[in-house]
């Protein structure tokens, strides 16, 4: 039996006045998604723990069954998306070229510096530092005014466990890049706290070189804002991780567009098939039938939240359910709608740690009385359960979960393996 997630990126929400203290997903009319809870399970998925925001490729990761002291940190996974064959003595972050002040310090007025040219960013990396004592600094440049840093040590061992310059947050100072204090007893400290020192450097050499260049010269001469900082954050290394057939037995793709689902699919061995039209994925899901798992996704909800309106977020998600017209034809698959965290279309945060929606259905599964795809209502389901346990239970309704005390070859398999795939006696 074939598993098809659909994942709704960011649905999850809270209630506004404007929408008559209801949630974008309690208002939208939903027909299709209605529909299928109704000959569904439903229920509230927690993402990781109560009130803990996640970002998407840290969800992912938990969703699928992994945890997070695997996690190779989101810089790698970005370079993975990129192309970027991974080395063994580098460590990789995101870097944004945002706009910012000298006010005790460099006060971040935005961390994305708005309409500069792709020509004119590539200038830019050009004449950055490509060296500070022994350490490389290279820059993969990705879009818009995103690249990855590739920092190399040859002679150095060097460290990931590092904290983020970029504060997350317009109108904050950048930030120190420190080591990580959860390390500080370990022998990797020293490590870190001399690349975060290196980085510290570079990062200084970077702002006074761009702070002169002609381009911002020109920008500032011309009113418009200044890419004069190289702001980081999510710095990871090269990791082996178990691949998504050897933990859970089932050949897996991914439908979605995004650098951090080519890098997912990548860094866990799953086919990535690039699509970002949500119709077009949904039924690209459908065709493909040499798959035990089809992870469909779209980043639309999470997307219109972002704009703190909850309007348009009603009007993505009234257009994702025409979508799905077709959703309550199937029968032969285990289904599952949900999303990997909530992204809130009112106040200041960025994703919020609120528990998800979240309906299966199968053949034969046992249904609650629910009628409706929303937050409220699916409290009301009977499902309870944190991501990291979705694997379990769709191993359990595609008859696929081994016994947990069963020794099957030398590793504890989830799963029950085919025969020809663990080593006979002769």
């Amino acid at each position: 039996m074939r598993t098809l997630l659909v994942l709704l990126d960011g649905l999850g929400d809270r209630p506004s006045c404007i929408l008559n203290d209801k949630t974008p997903l309690e208002y939208a009319k939903t027909p299709n998604l209605d529909a299928f809870a109704k000959k569904s399970r439903t229920g509230l998925m927690t993402p990781y723990k109560n009130g803990v925001p996640l970002g998407t490729e840290v969800a992912h990761f938990l969703l699928w069954g992994y945890s997070l002291s695997e996690f190779p940190g989101r810089g790698v996974i970005e370079a993975l998306g990129e192309d970027i064959e991974l080395n063994d003595n580098s460590i990789y972050l995101r870097a944004t070229f945002g706009y910012v002040e000298k006010n005790n310090g460099f006060f971040v007025k935005d961390r994305r510096t708005k309409n500069i040219s792709t020509d004119e960013i590539k200038q830019l990396i050009s004449s950055l530092p490509k060296k500070i004592e022994n350490y490389e600094f290279k820059l993969h440049y990705s879009f818009d005014t995103h690249c990855i840093l590739e920092i190399i040590s040859k002679d150095y061992i060097i460290s990931d466990k590092i904290s983020d310059s970029d504060p997350f947050y317009r109108e904050r100072h950048v930030l120190k890049v420190k080591p990580l204090k959860n390390i500080s007893k370990s022998l990797e400290f020293e490590n870190a706290k001399k690349t975060a020192q290196i980085l510290n450097e570079y990062l200084l050499k970077c702002t006074e070189i761009l702070e002169n260049h002609s381009i911002n010269i020109e920008r500032k001469e011309n009113g418009l804002q200044l890419a004069n900082f190289l702001l980081t954050k999510w710095a990871g290394r090269k990791t082996e991780l178990d691949s998504f057939k050897d933990r859970w037995g089932m050949n897996a793709a991914i439908v979605a567009k995004s650098s951090v689902f080519k890098g997912l699919s990548k860094l866990l061995k799953m086919d990535y098939y690039p699509e970002g039209d949500f119709e077009k994925a949904f039924l690209k899901g459908i065709e493909l039938k040499n798959y035990d798992f089809i992870h469909i996704h779209t980043k639309e909800p999470d997307e219109a939240a972002h704009t703190k309106n909850p309007v348009n977020k009603v009007e993505v998600i009234e257009k994702l359910d025409k979508c799905l017209e077709t959703i309550n034809e199937l029968s032969e698959e285990l289904i599952i709608v949900t999303a990997d965290h909530s992204t809130p279309s009112v106040g200041t945060l960025i994703h919020s740690g609120e528990e998800v929606p979240i309906a299966v259905f199968k053949n034969g599964i046992i249904t609650d009385p629910n009628e409706y795809f929303n937050e409220k209502e699916c409290s009301k389901g009977y499902l309870n359960l944190k991501s990291k346990d979705l694997m379990n239970l769709i191993l359990t309704y595609t008859n696929k979960a081994g016994l947990y005390d069963a020794r099957i070859g030398n590793n504890f398999l989830r799963y029950i393996p085919d025969d020809d795939s663990v080593e006979h006696l002769k």
